[in-house]
């Protein structure tokens, strides 16, 4: 895919690198000869062996794989963790990630209220969303469970609900109860993960089952449809009819068969009436925000049956399946659930999204058969064994896989933001957390998490870009957000965080819209540019082990290739940052500019 990739805007950036103003400064680099030499302080020597922890450190061709095999399945990692995960292998390094525990979101978010002068918070008012995002980024950048991390994003892609209402902003604690849901069953099994999602009051509220009342016709109530279509389409079976392999049926005349009709939507409305709030002594009907503050527990408590409110008919499912009347509204909605679960397309459907979101955009149809014959959806902990199967995929760990064309994946923006700031020691802030982070990278870049603006996720899993890719009868899903908008403020947060400051984000309007700058006076720029860094100078990256490496500009790339392009950067696009290092003498601004060139070159932008 990288050689169908026309975005040529980080090239141009290659040819105006200035070497004015820079000054130069000796420091002692490391030598290179095509093994990386810069070791981390956890490294030592037992018996003339170089180790990591006890570990055997690996060479050069086996960081990269560690690296890339990192990229796929977590935001990315420092070198000491590349390190460590080539040294002790792959499964070892999946099974200790399965066995770290949780850790909570939304207390995360209630706690960091608290510690803010500016928030009025007692315990048992709601969270304002701004601190989801706040404790996402807090998680992410601080916590060693980097898959569940992960996984939990690429759920919440793939399960979808936003804050954007009135109710999710002010009672955040709804959005932070959910993604906590989608972090306890990463690694459980799809039935459970289904389930909860089904009896989530954020679910509920965002596709409006929650206080779904049974049909009425004198009055004119019917049961809505809107859960009941996206459980199907999205959430488990797909629009078509799916080969094990992931591939399309057809009929007698060519042409894909459906999987549901729109009778079939009403049939399912049905099963999915009578939810609502789930507190004791709740009653049926009333809006989950009733009250405002006074309802945080009915926002964090799973949805209960009324069965009142309950359509007890005769239910007609899909192939034939029928659920008898009078049962209880749980069991209809118990057997439903398995029913789509075991539907012959859900094993391909789910495991083809979750090998496009962490491996490849067009998986061959022999990968989609291996890891959907892994897949089963009541067995518990599976979706380890699914995780298993599509990191360690042959496909996916290939080499000579990898240098096809049809493989890899375009990294969409907060994977990429992510990759450079968790390659990189970082202090922060006196509350102890990443407030300014995540400040209108959403608007410059087309994605935050929970935000995307529908059900349909921020890009749609089949979207196919115009030219090659879309003309060679691949997809590129993450391409759908790639704009001119947005590529420009993909390039310019990275200029931002790499080159220009060196720390997380700059300051944003009300609006959520970067702040004009206006030309400074020459006598109090320098004033300016000391009280900007002190804002934000409790957010500055440490490169001091790169520092090591600045006088070898070669040796510098080379590192940095392992550590954030996952060893992926061609002999060229080498060359050119090489080149651009050598017109600048001060050792911090060699750094910034060989990450920011790696960080907009095309060669990076595609993992593969």
């Amino acid at each position: 895919m990288k050689r169908i990739l026309i975005l040529c805007i980080a090239l141009i950036s290659f040819g105006s690198v200035s070497a004015q103003t820079f000054r130069h400064y000796d420091f002692l680099g490391a030598g290179h000869d095509n093994e990386v030499k810069v070791q981390v302080s956890s490294s030592v020597r037992v018996n003339g062996q170089a180790t990591v922890d006890g570990f055997s450190i690996k060479n050069e061709e086996q960081l990269k794989d560690a690296s890339r095999f990192l990229a796929q399945a977590t935001f990315g990692a420092d070198f000491a963790t590349i390190e460590m995960t080539a040294a002790m292998g792959y499964d070892s390094w999946l099974t200790e990630q399965f066995e770290l525990p949780q850790v909570s979101i939304l207390e995360k978010m209630r706690q960091q209220n608290q510690t803010y002068p500016d928030e009025e918070y007692e315990v048992g008012d709601p969270v304002f969303n701004e601190f989801f995002r706040i404790s996402w980024m807090t998680n992410n950048l601080t916590l060693p469970d980097l898959l569940r991390q992960r996984m939990a994003f690429n759920l919440s892609q793939l399960m979808v609900i936003n804050d954007n209402s009135d109710f999710f902003e002010d009672v955040g604690d709804i959005i932070g109860h959910y993604y906590d849901l989608l972090s306890t069953h990463s690694f459980s099994n799809y039935q459970q993960l289904l389930t909860q999602v089904t009896l989530s009051p954020a679910m509920g509220n965002f596709l409006s089952h929650y206080n779904n009342p049974k049909a009425d016709p004198a009055n004119n109530i019917h049961p809505d449809e809107n859960y009941a279509r996206e459980i199907m389409q999205l959430f488990s079976i797909g629009l078509w009819e799916l080969h094990p392999d992931g591939t399309r049926k057809t009929d007698h005349q060519g042409q894909f068969i459906p999987t549901y009709t729109n009778a079939d939507i009403k049939e399912f409305a049905q099963v999915f009436t009578g939810l609502g709030n789930g507190t004791p002594g709740g009653e049926f009907g009333l809006p989950a925000d009733d009250n405002g503050y006074e309802n945080v527990a009915v926002v964090t408590t799973p949805m209960k049956m009324y069965e009142s409110f309950h359509d007890r008919s005769e239910k007609r499912l899909l192939n034939g399946v029928v659920l008898p009347a009078d049962q209880s509204g749980m069991e209809d909605i118990n057997q439903t659930i398995l029913h789509l679960c075991n539907h012959a397309n859900t094993a391909p459907f789910i495991s083809k999204s979750l090998i496009k979101m962490m491996t490849t955009s067009n998986p061959s149809p022999r990968y989609v058969q291996d890891v959907a014959a892994a897949f089963d959806p009541t067995v518990s902990d599976n979706f380890q064994t699914v995780i298993r199967s599509i990191l360690l995929h042959p496909e996916a760990r290939s080499c000579e896989r990898s240098e096809q064309y049809t493989f890899g994946k375009l990294r969409e923006p907060v994977v990429r933001m992510l990759n450079f700031l968790r390659a990189f020691p970082m202090t922060v802030n006196e509350y102890g957390d990443f407030y300014y982070a995540m400040e209108c990278f959403g608007t410059n870049t087309g994605q935050s998490p929970l935000d995307a603006p529908s059900v349909f996720n921020f890009f749609l899993p089949d979207y196919q870009p115009p030219g090659p890719i879309g003309q060679n009868y691949l997809v590129g899903p993450e391409f759908q957000i790639l704009n001119a908008t947005n590529a420009i403020g993909v390039v310019n947060d990275a200029n931002f965080r790499a080159v220009k400051r060196g720390y997380l984000m700059e300051e944003c309007s009300d609006e959520g819209e970067e702040e004009e700058e206006e030309e400074p006076d020459p006598e109090e720029s320098e004033e300016a540019e000391e009280e900007d860094y002190e804002l934000y100078s409790e957010h500055i990256m440490d490169y001091s082990a790169e520092e090591m490496l600045v006088n070898n500009p070669s040796a510098l790339v080379d590192r940095l290739d392992i550590l954030l392009a996952n060893g992926l950067l061609t002999s060229n696009t080498k060359s050119i940052i090489i080149n651009a290092l050598d017109q600048l003498n001060d050792p911090k601004d060699r750094i910034k500019m060989a990450i920011y060139l790696i960080l907009i070159s095309p060669d990076y932008a595609i993992l593969k």
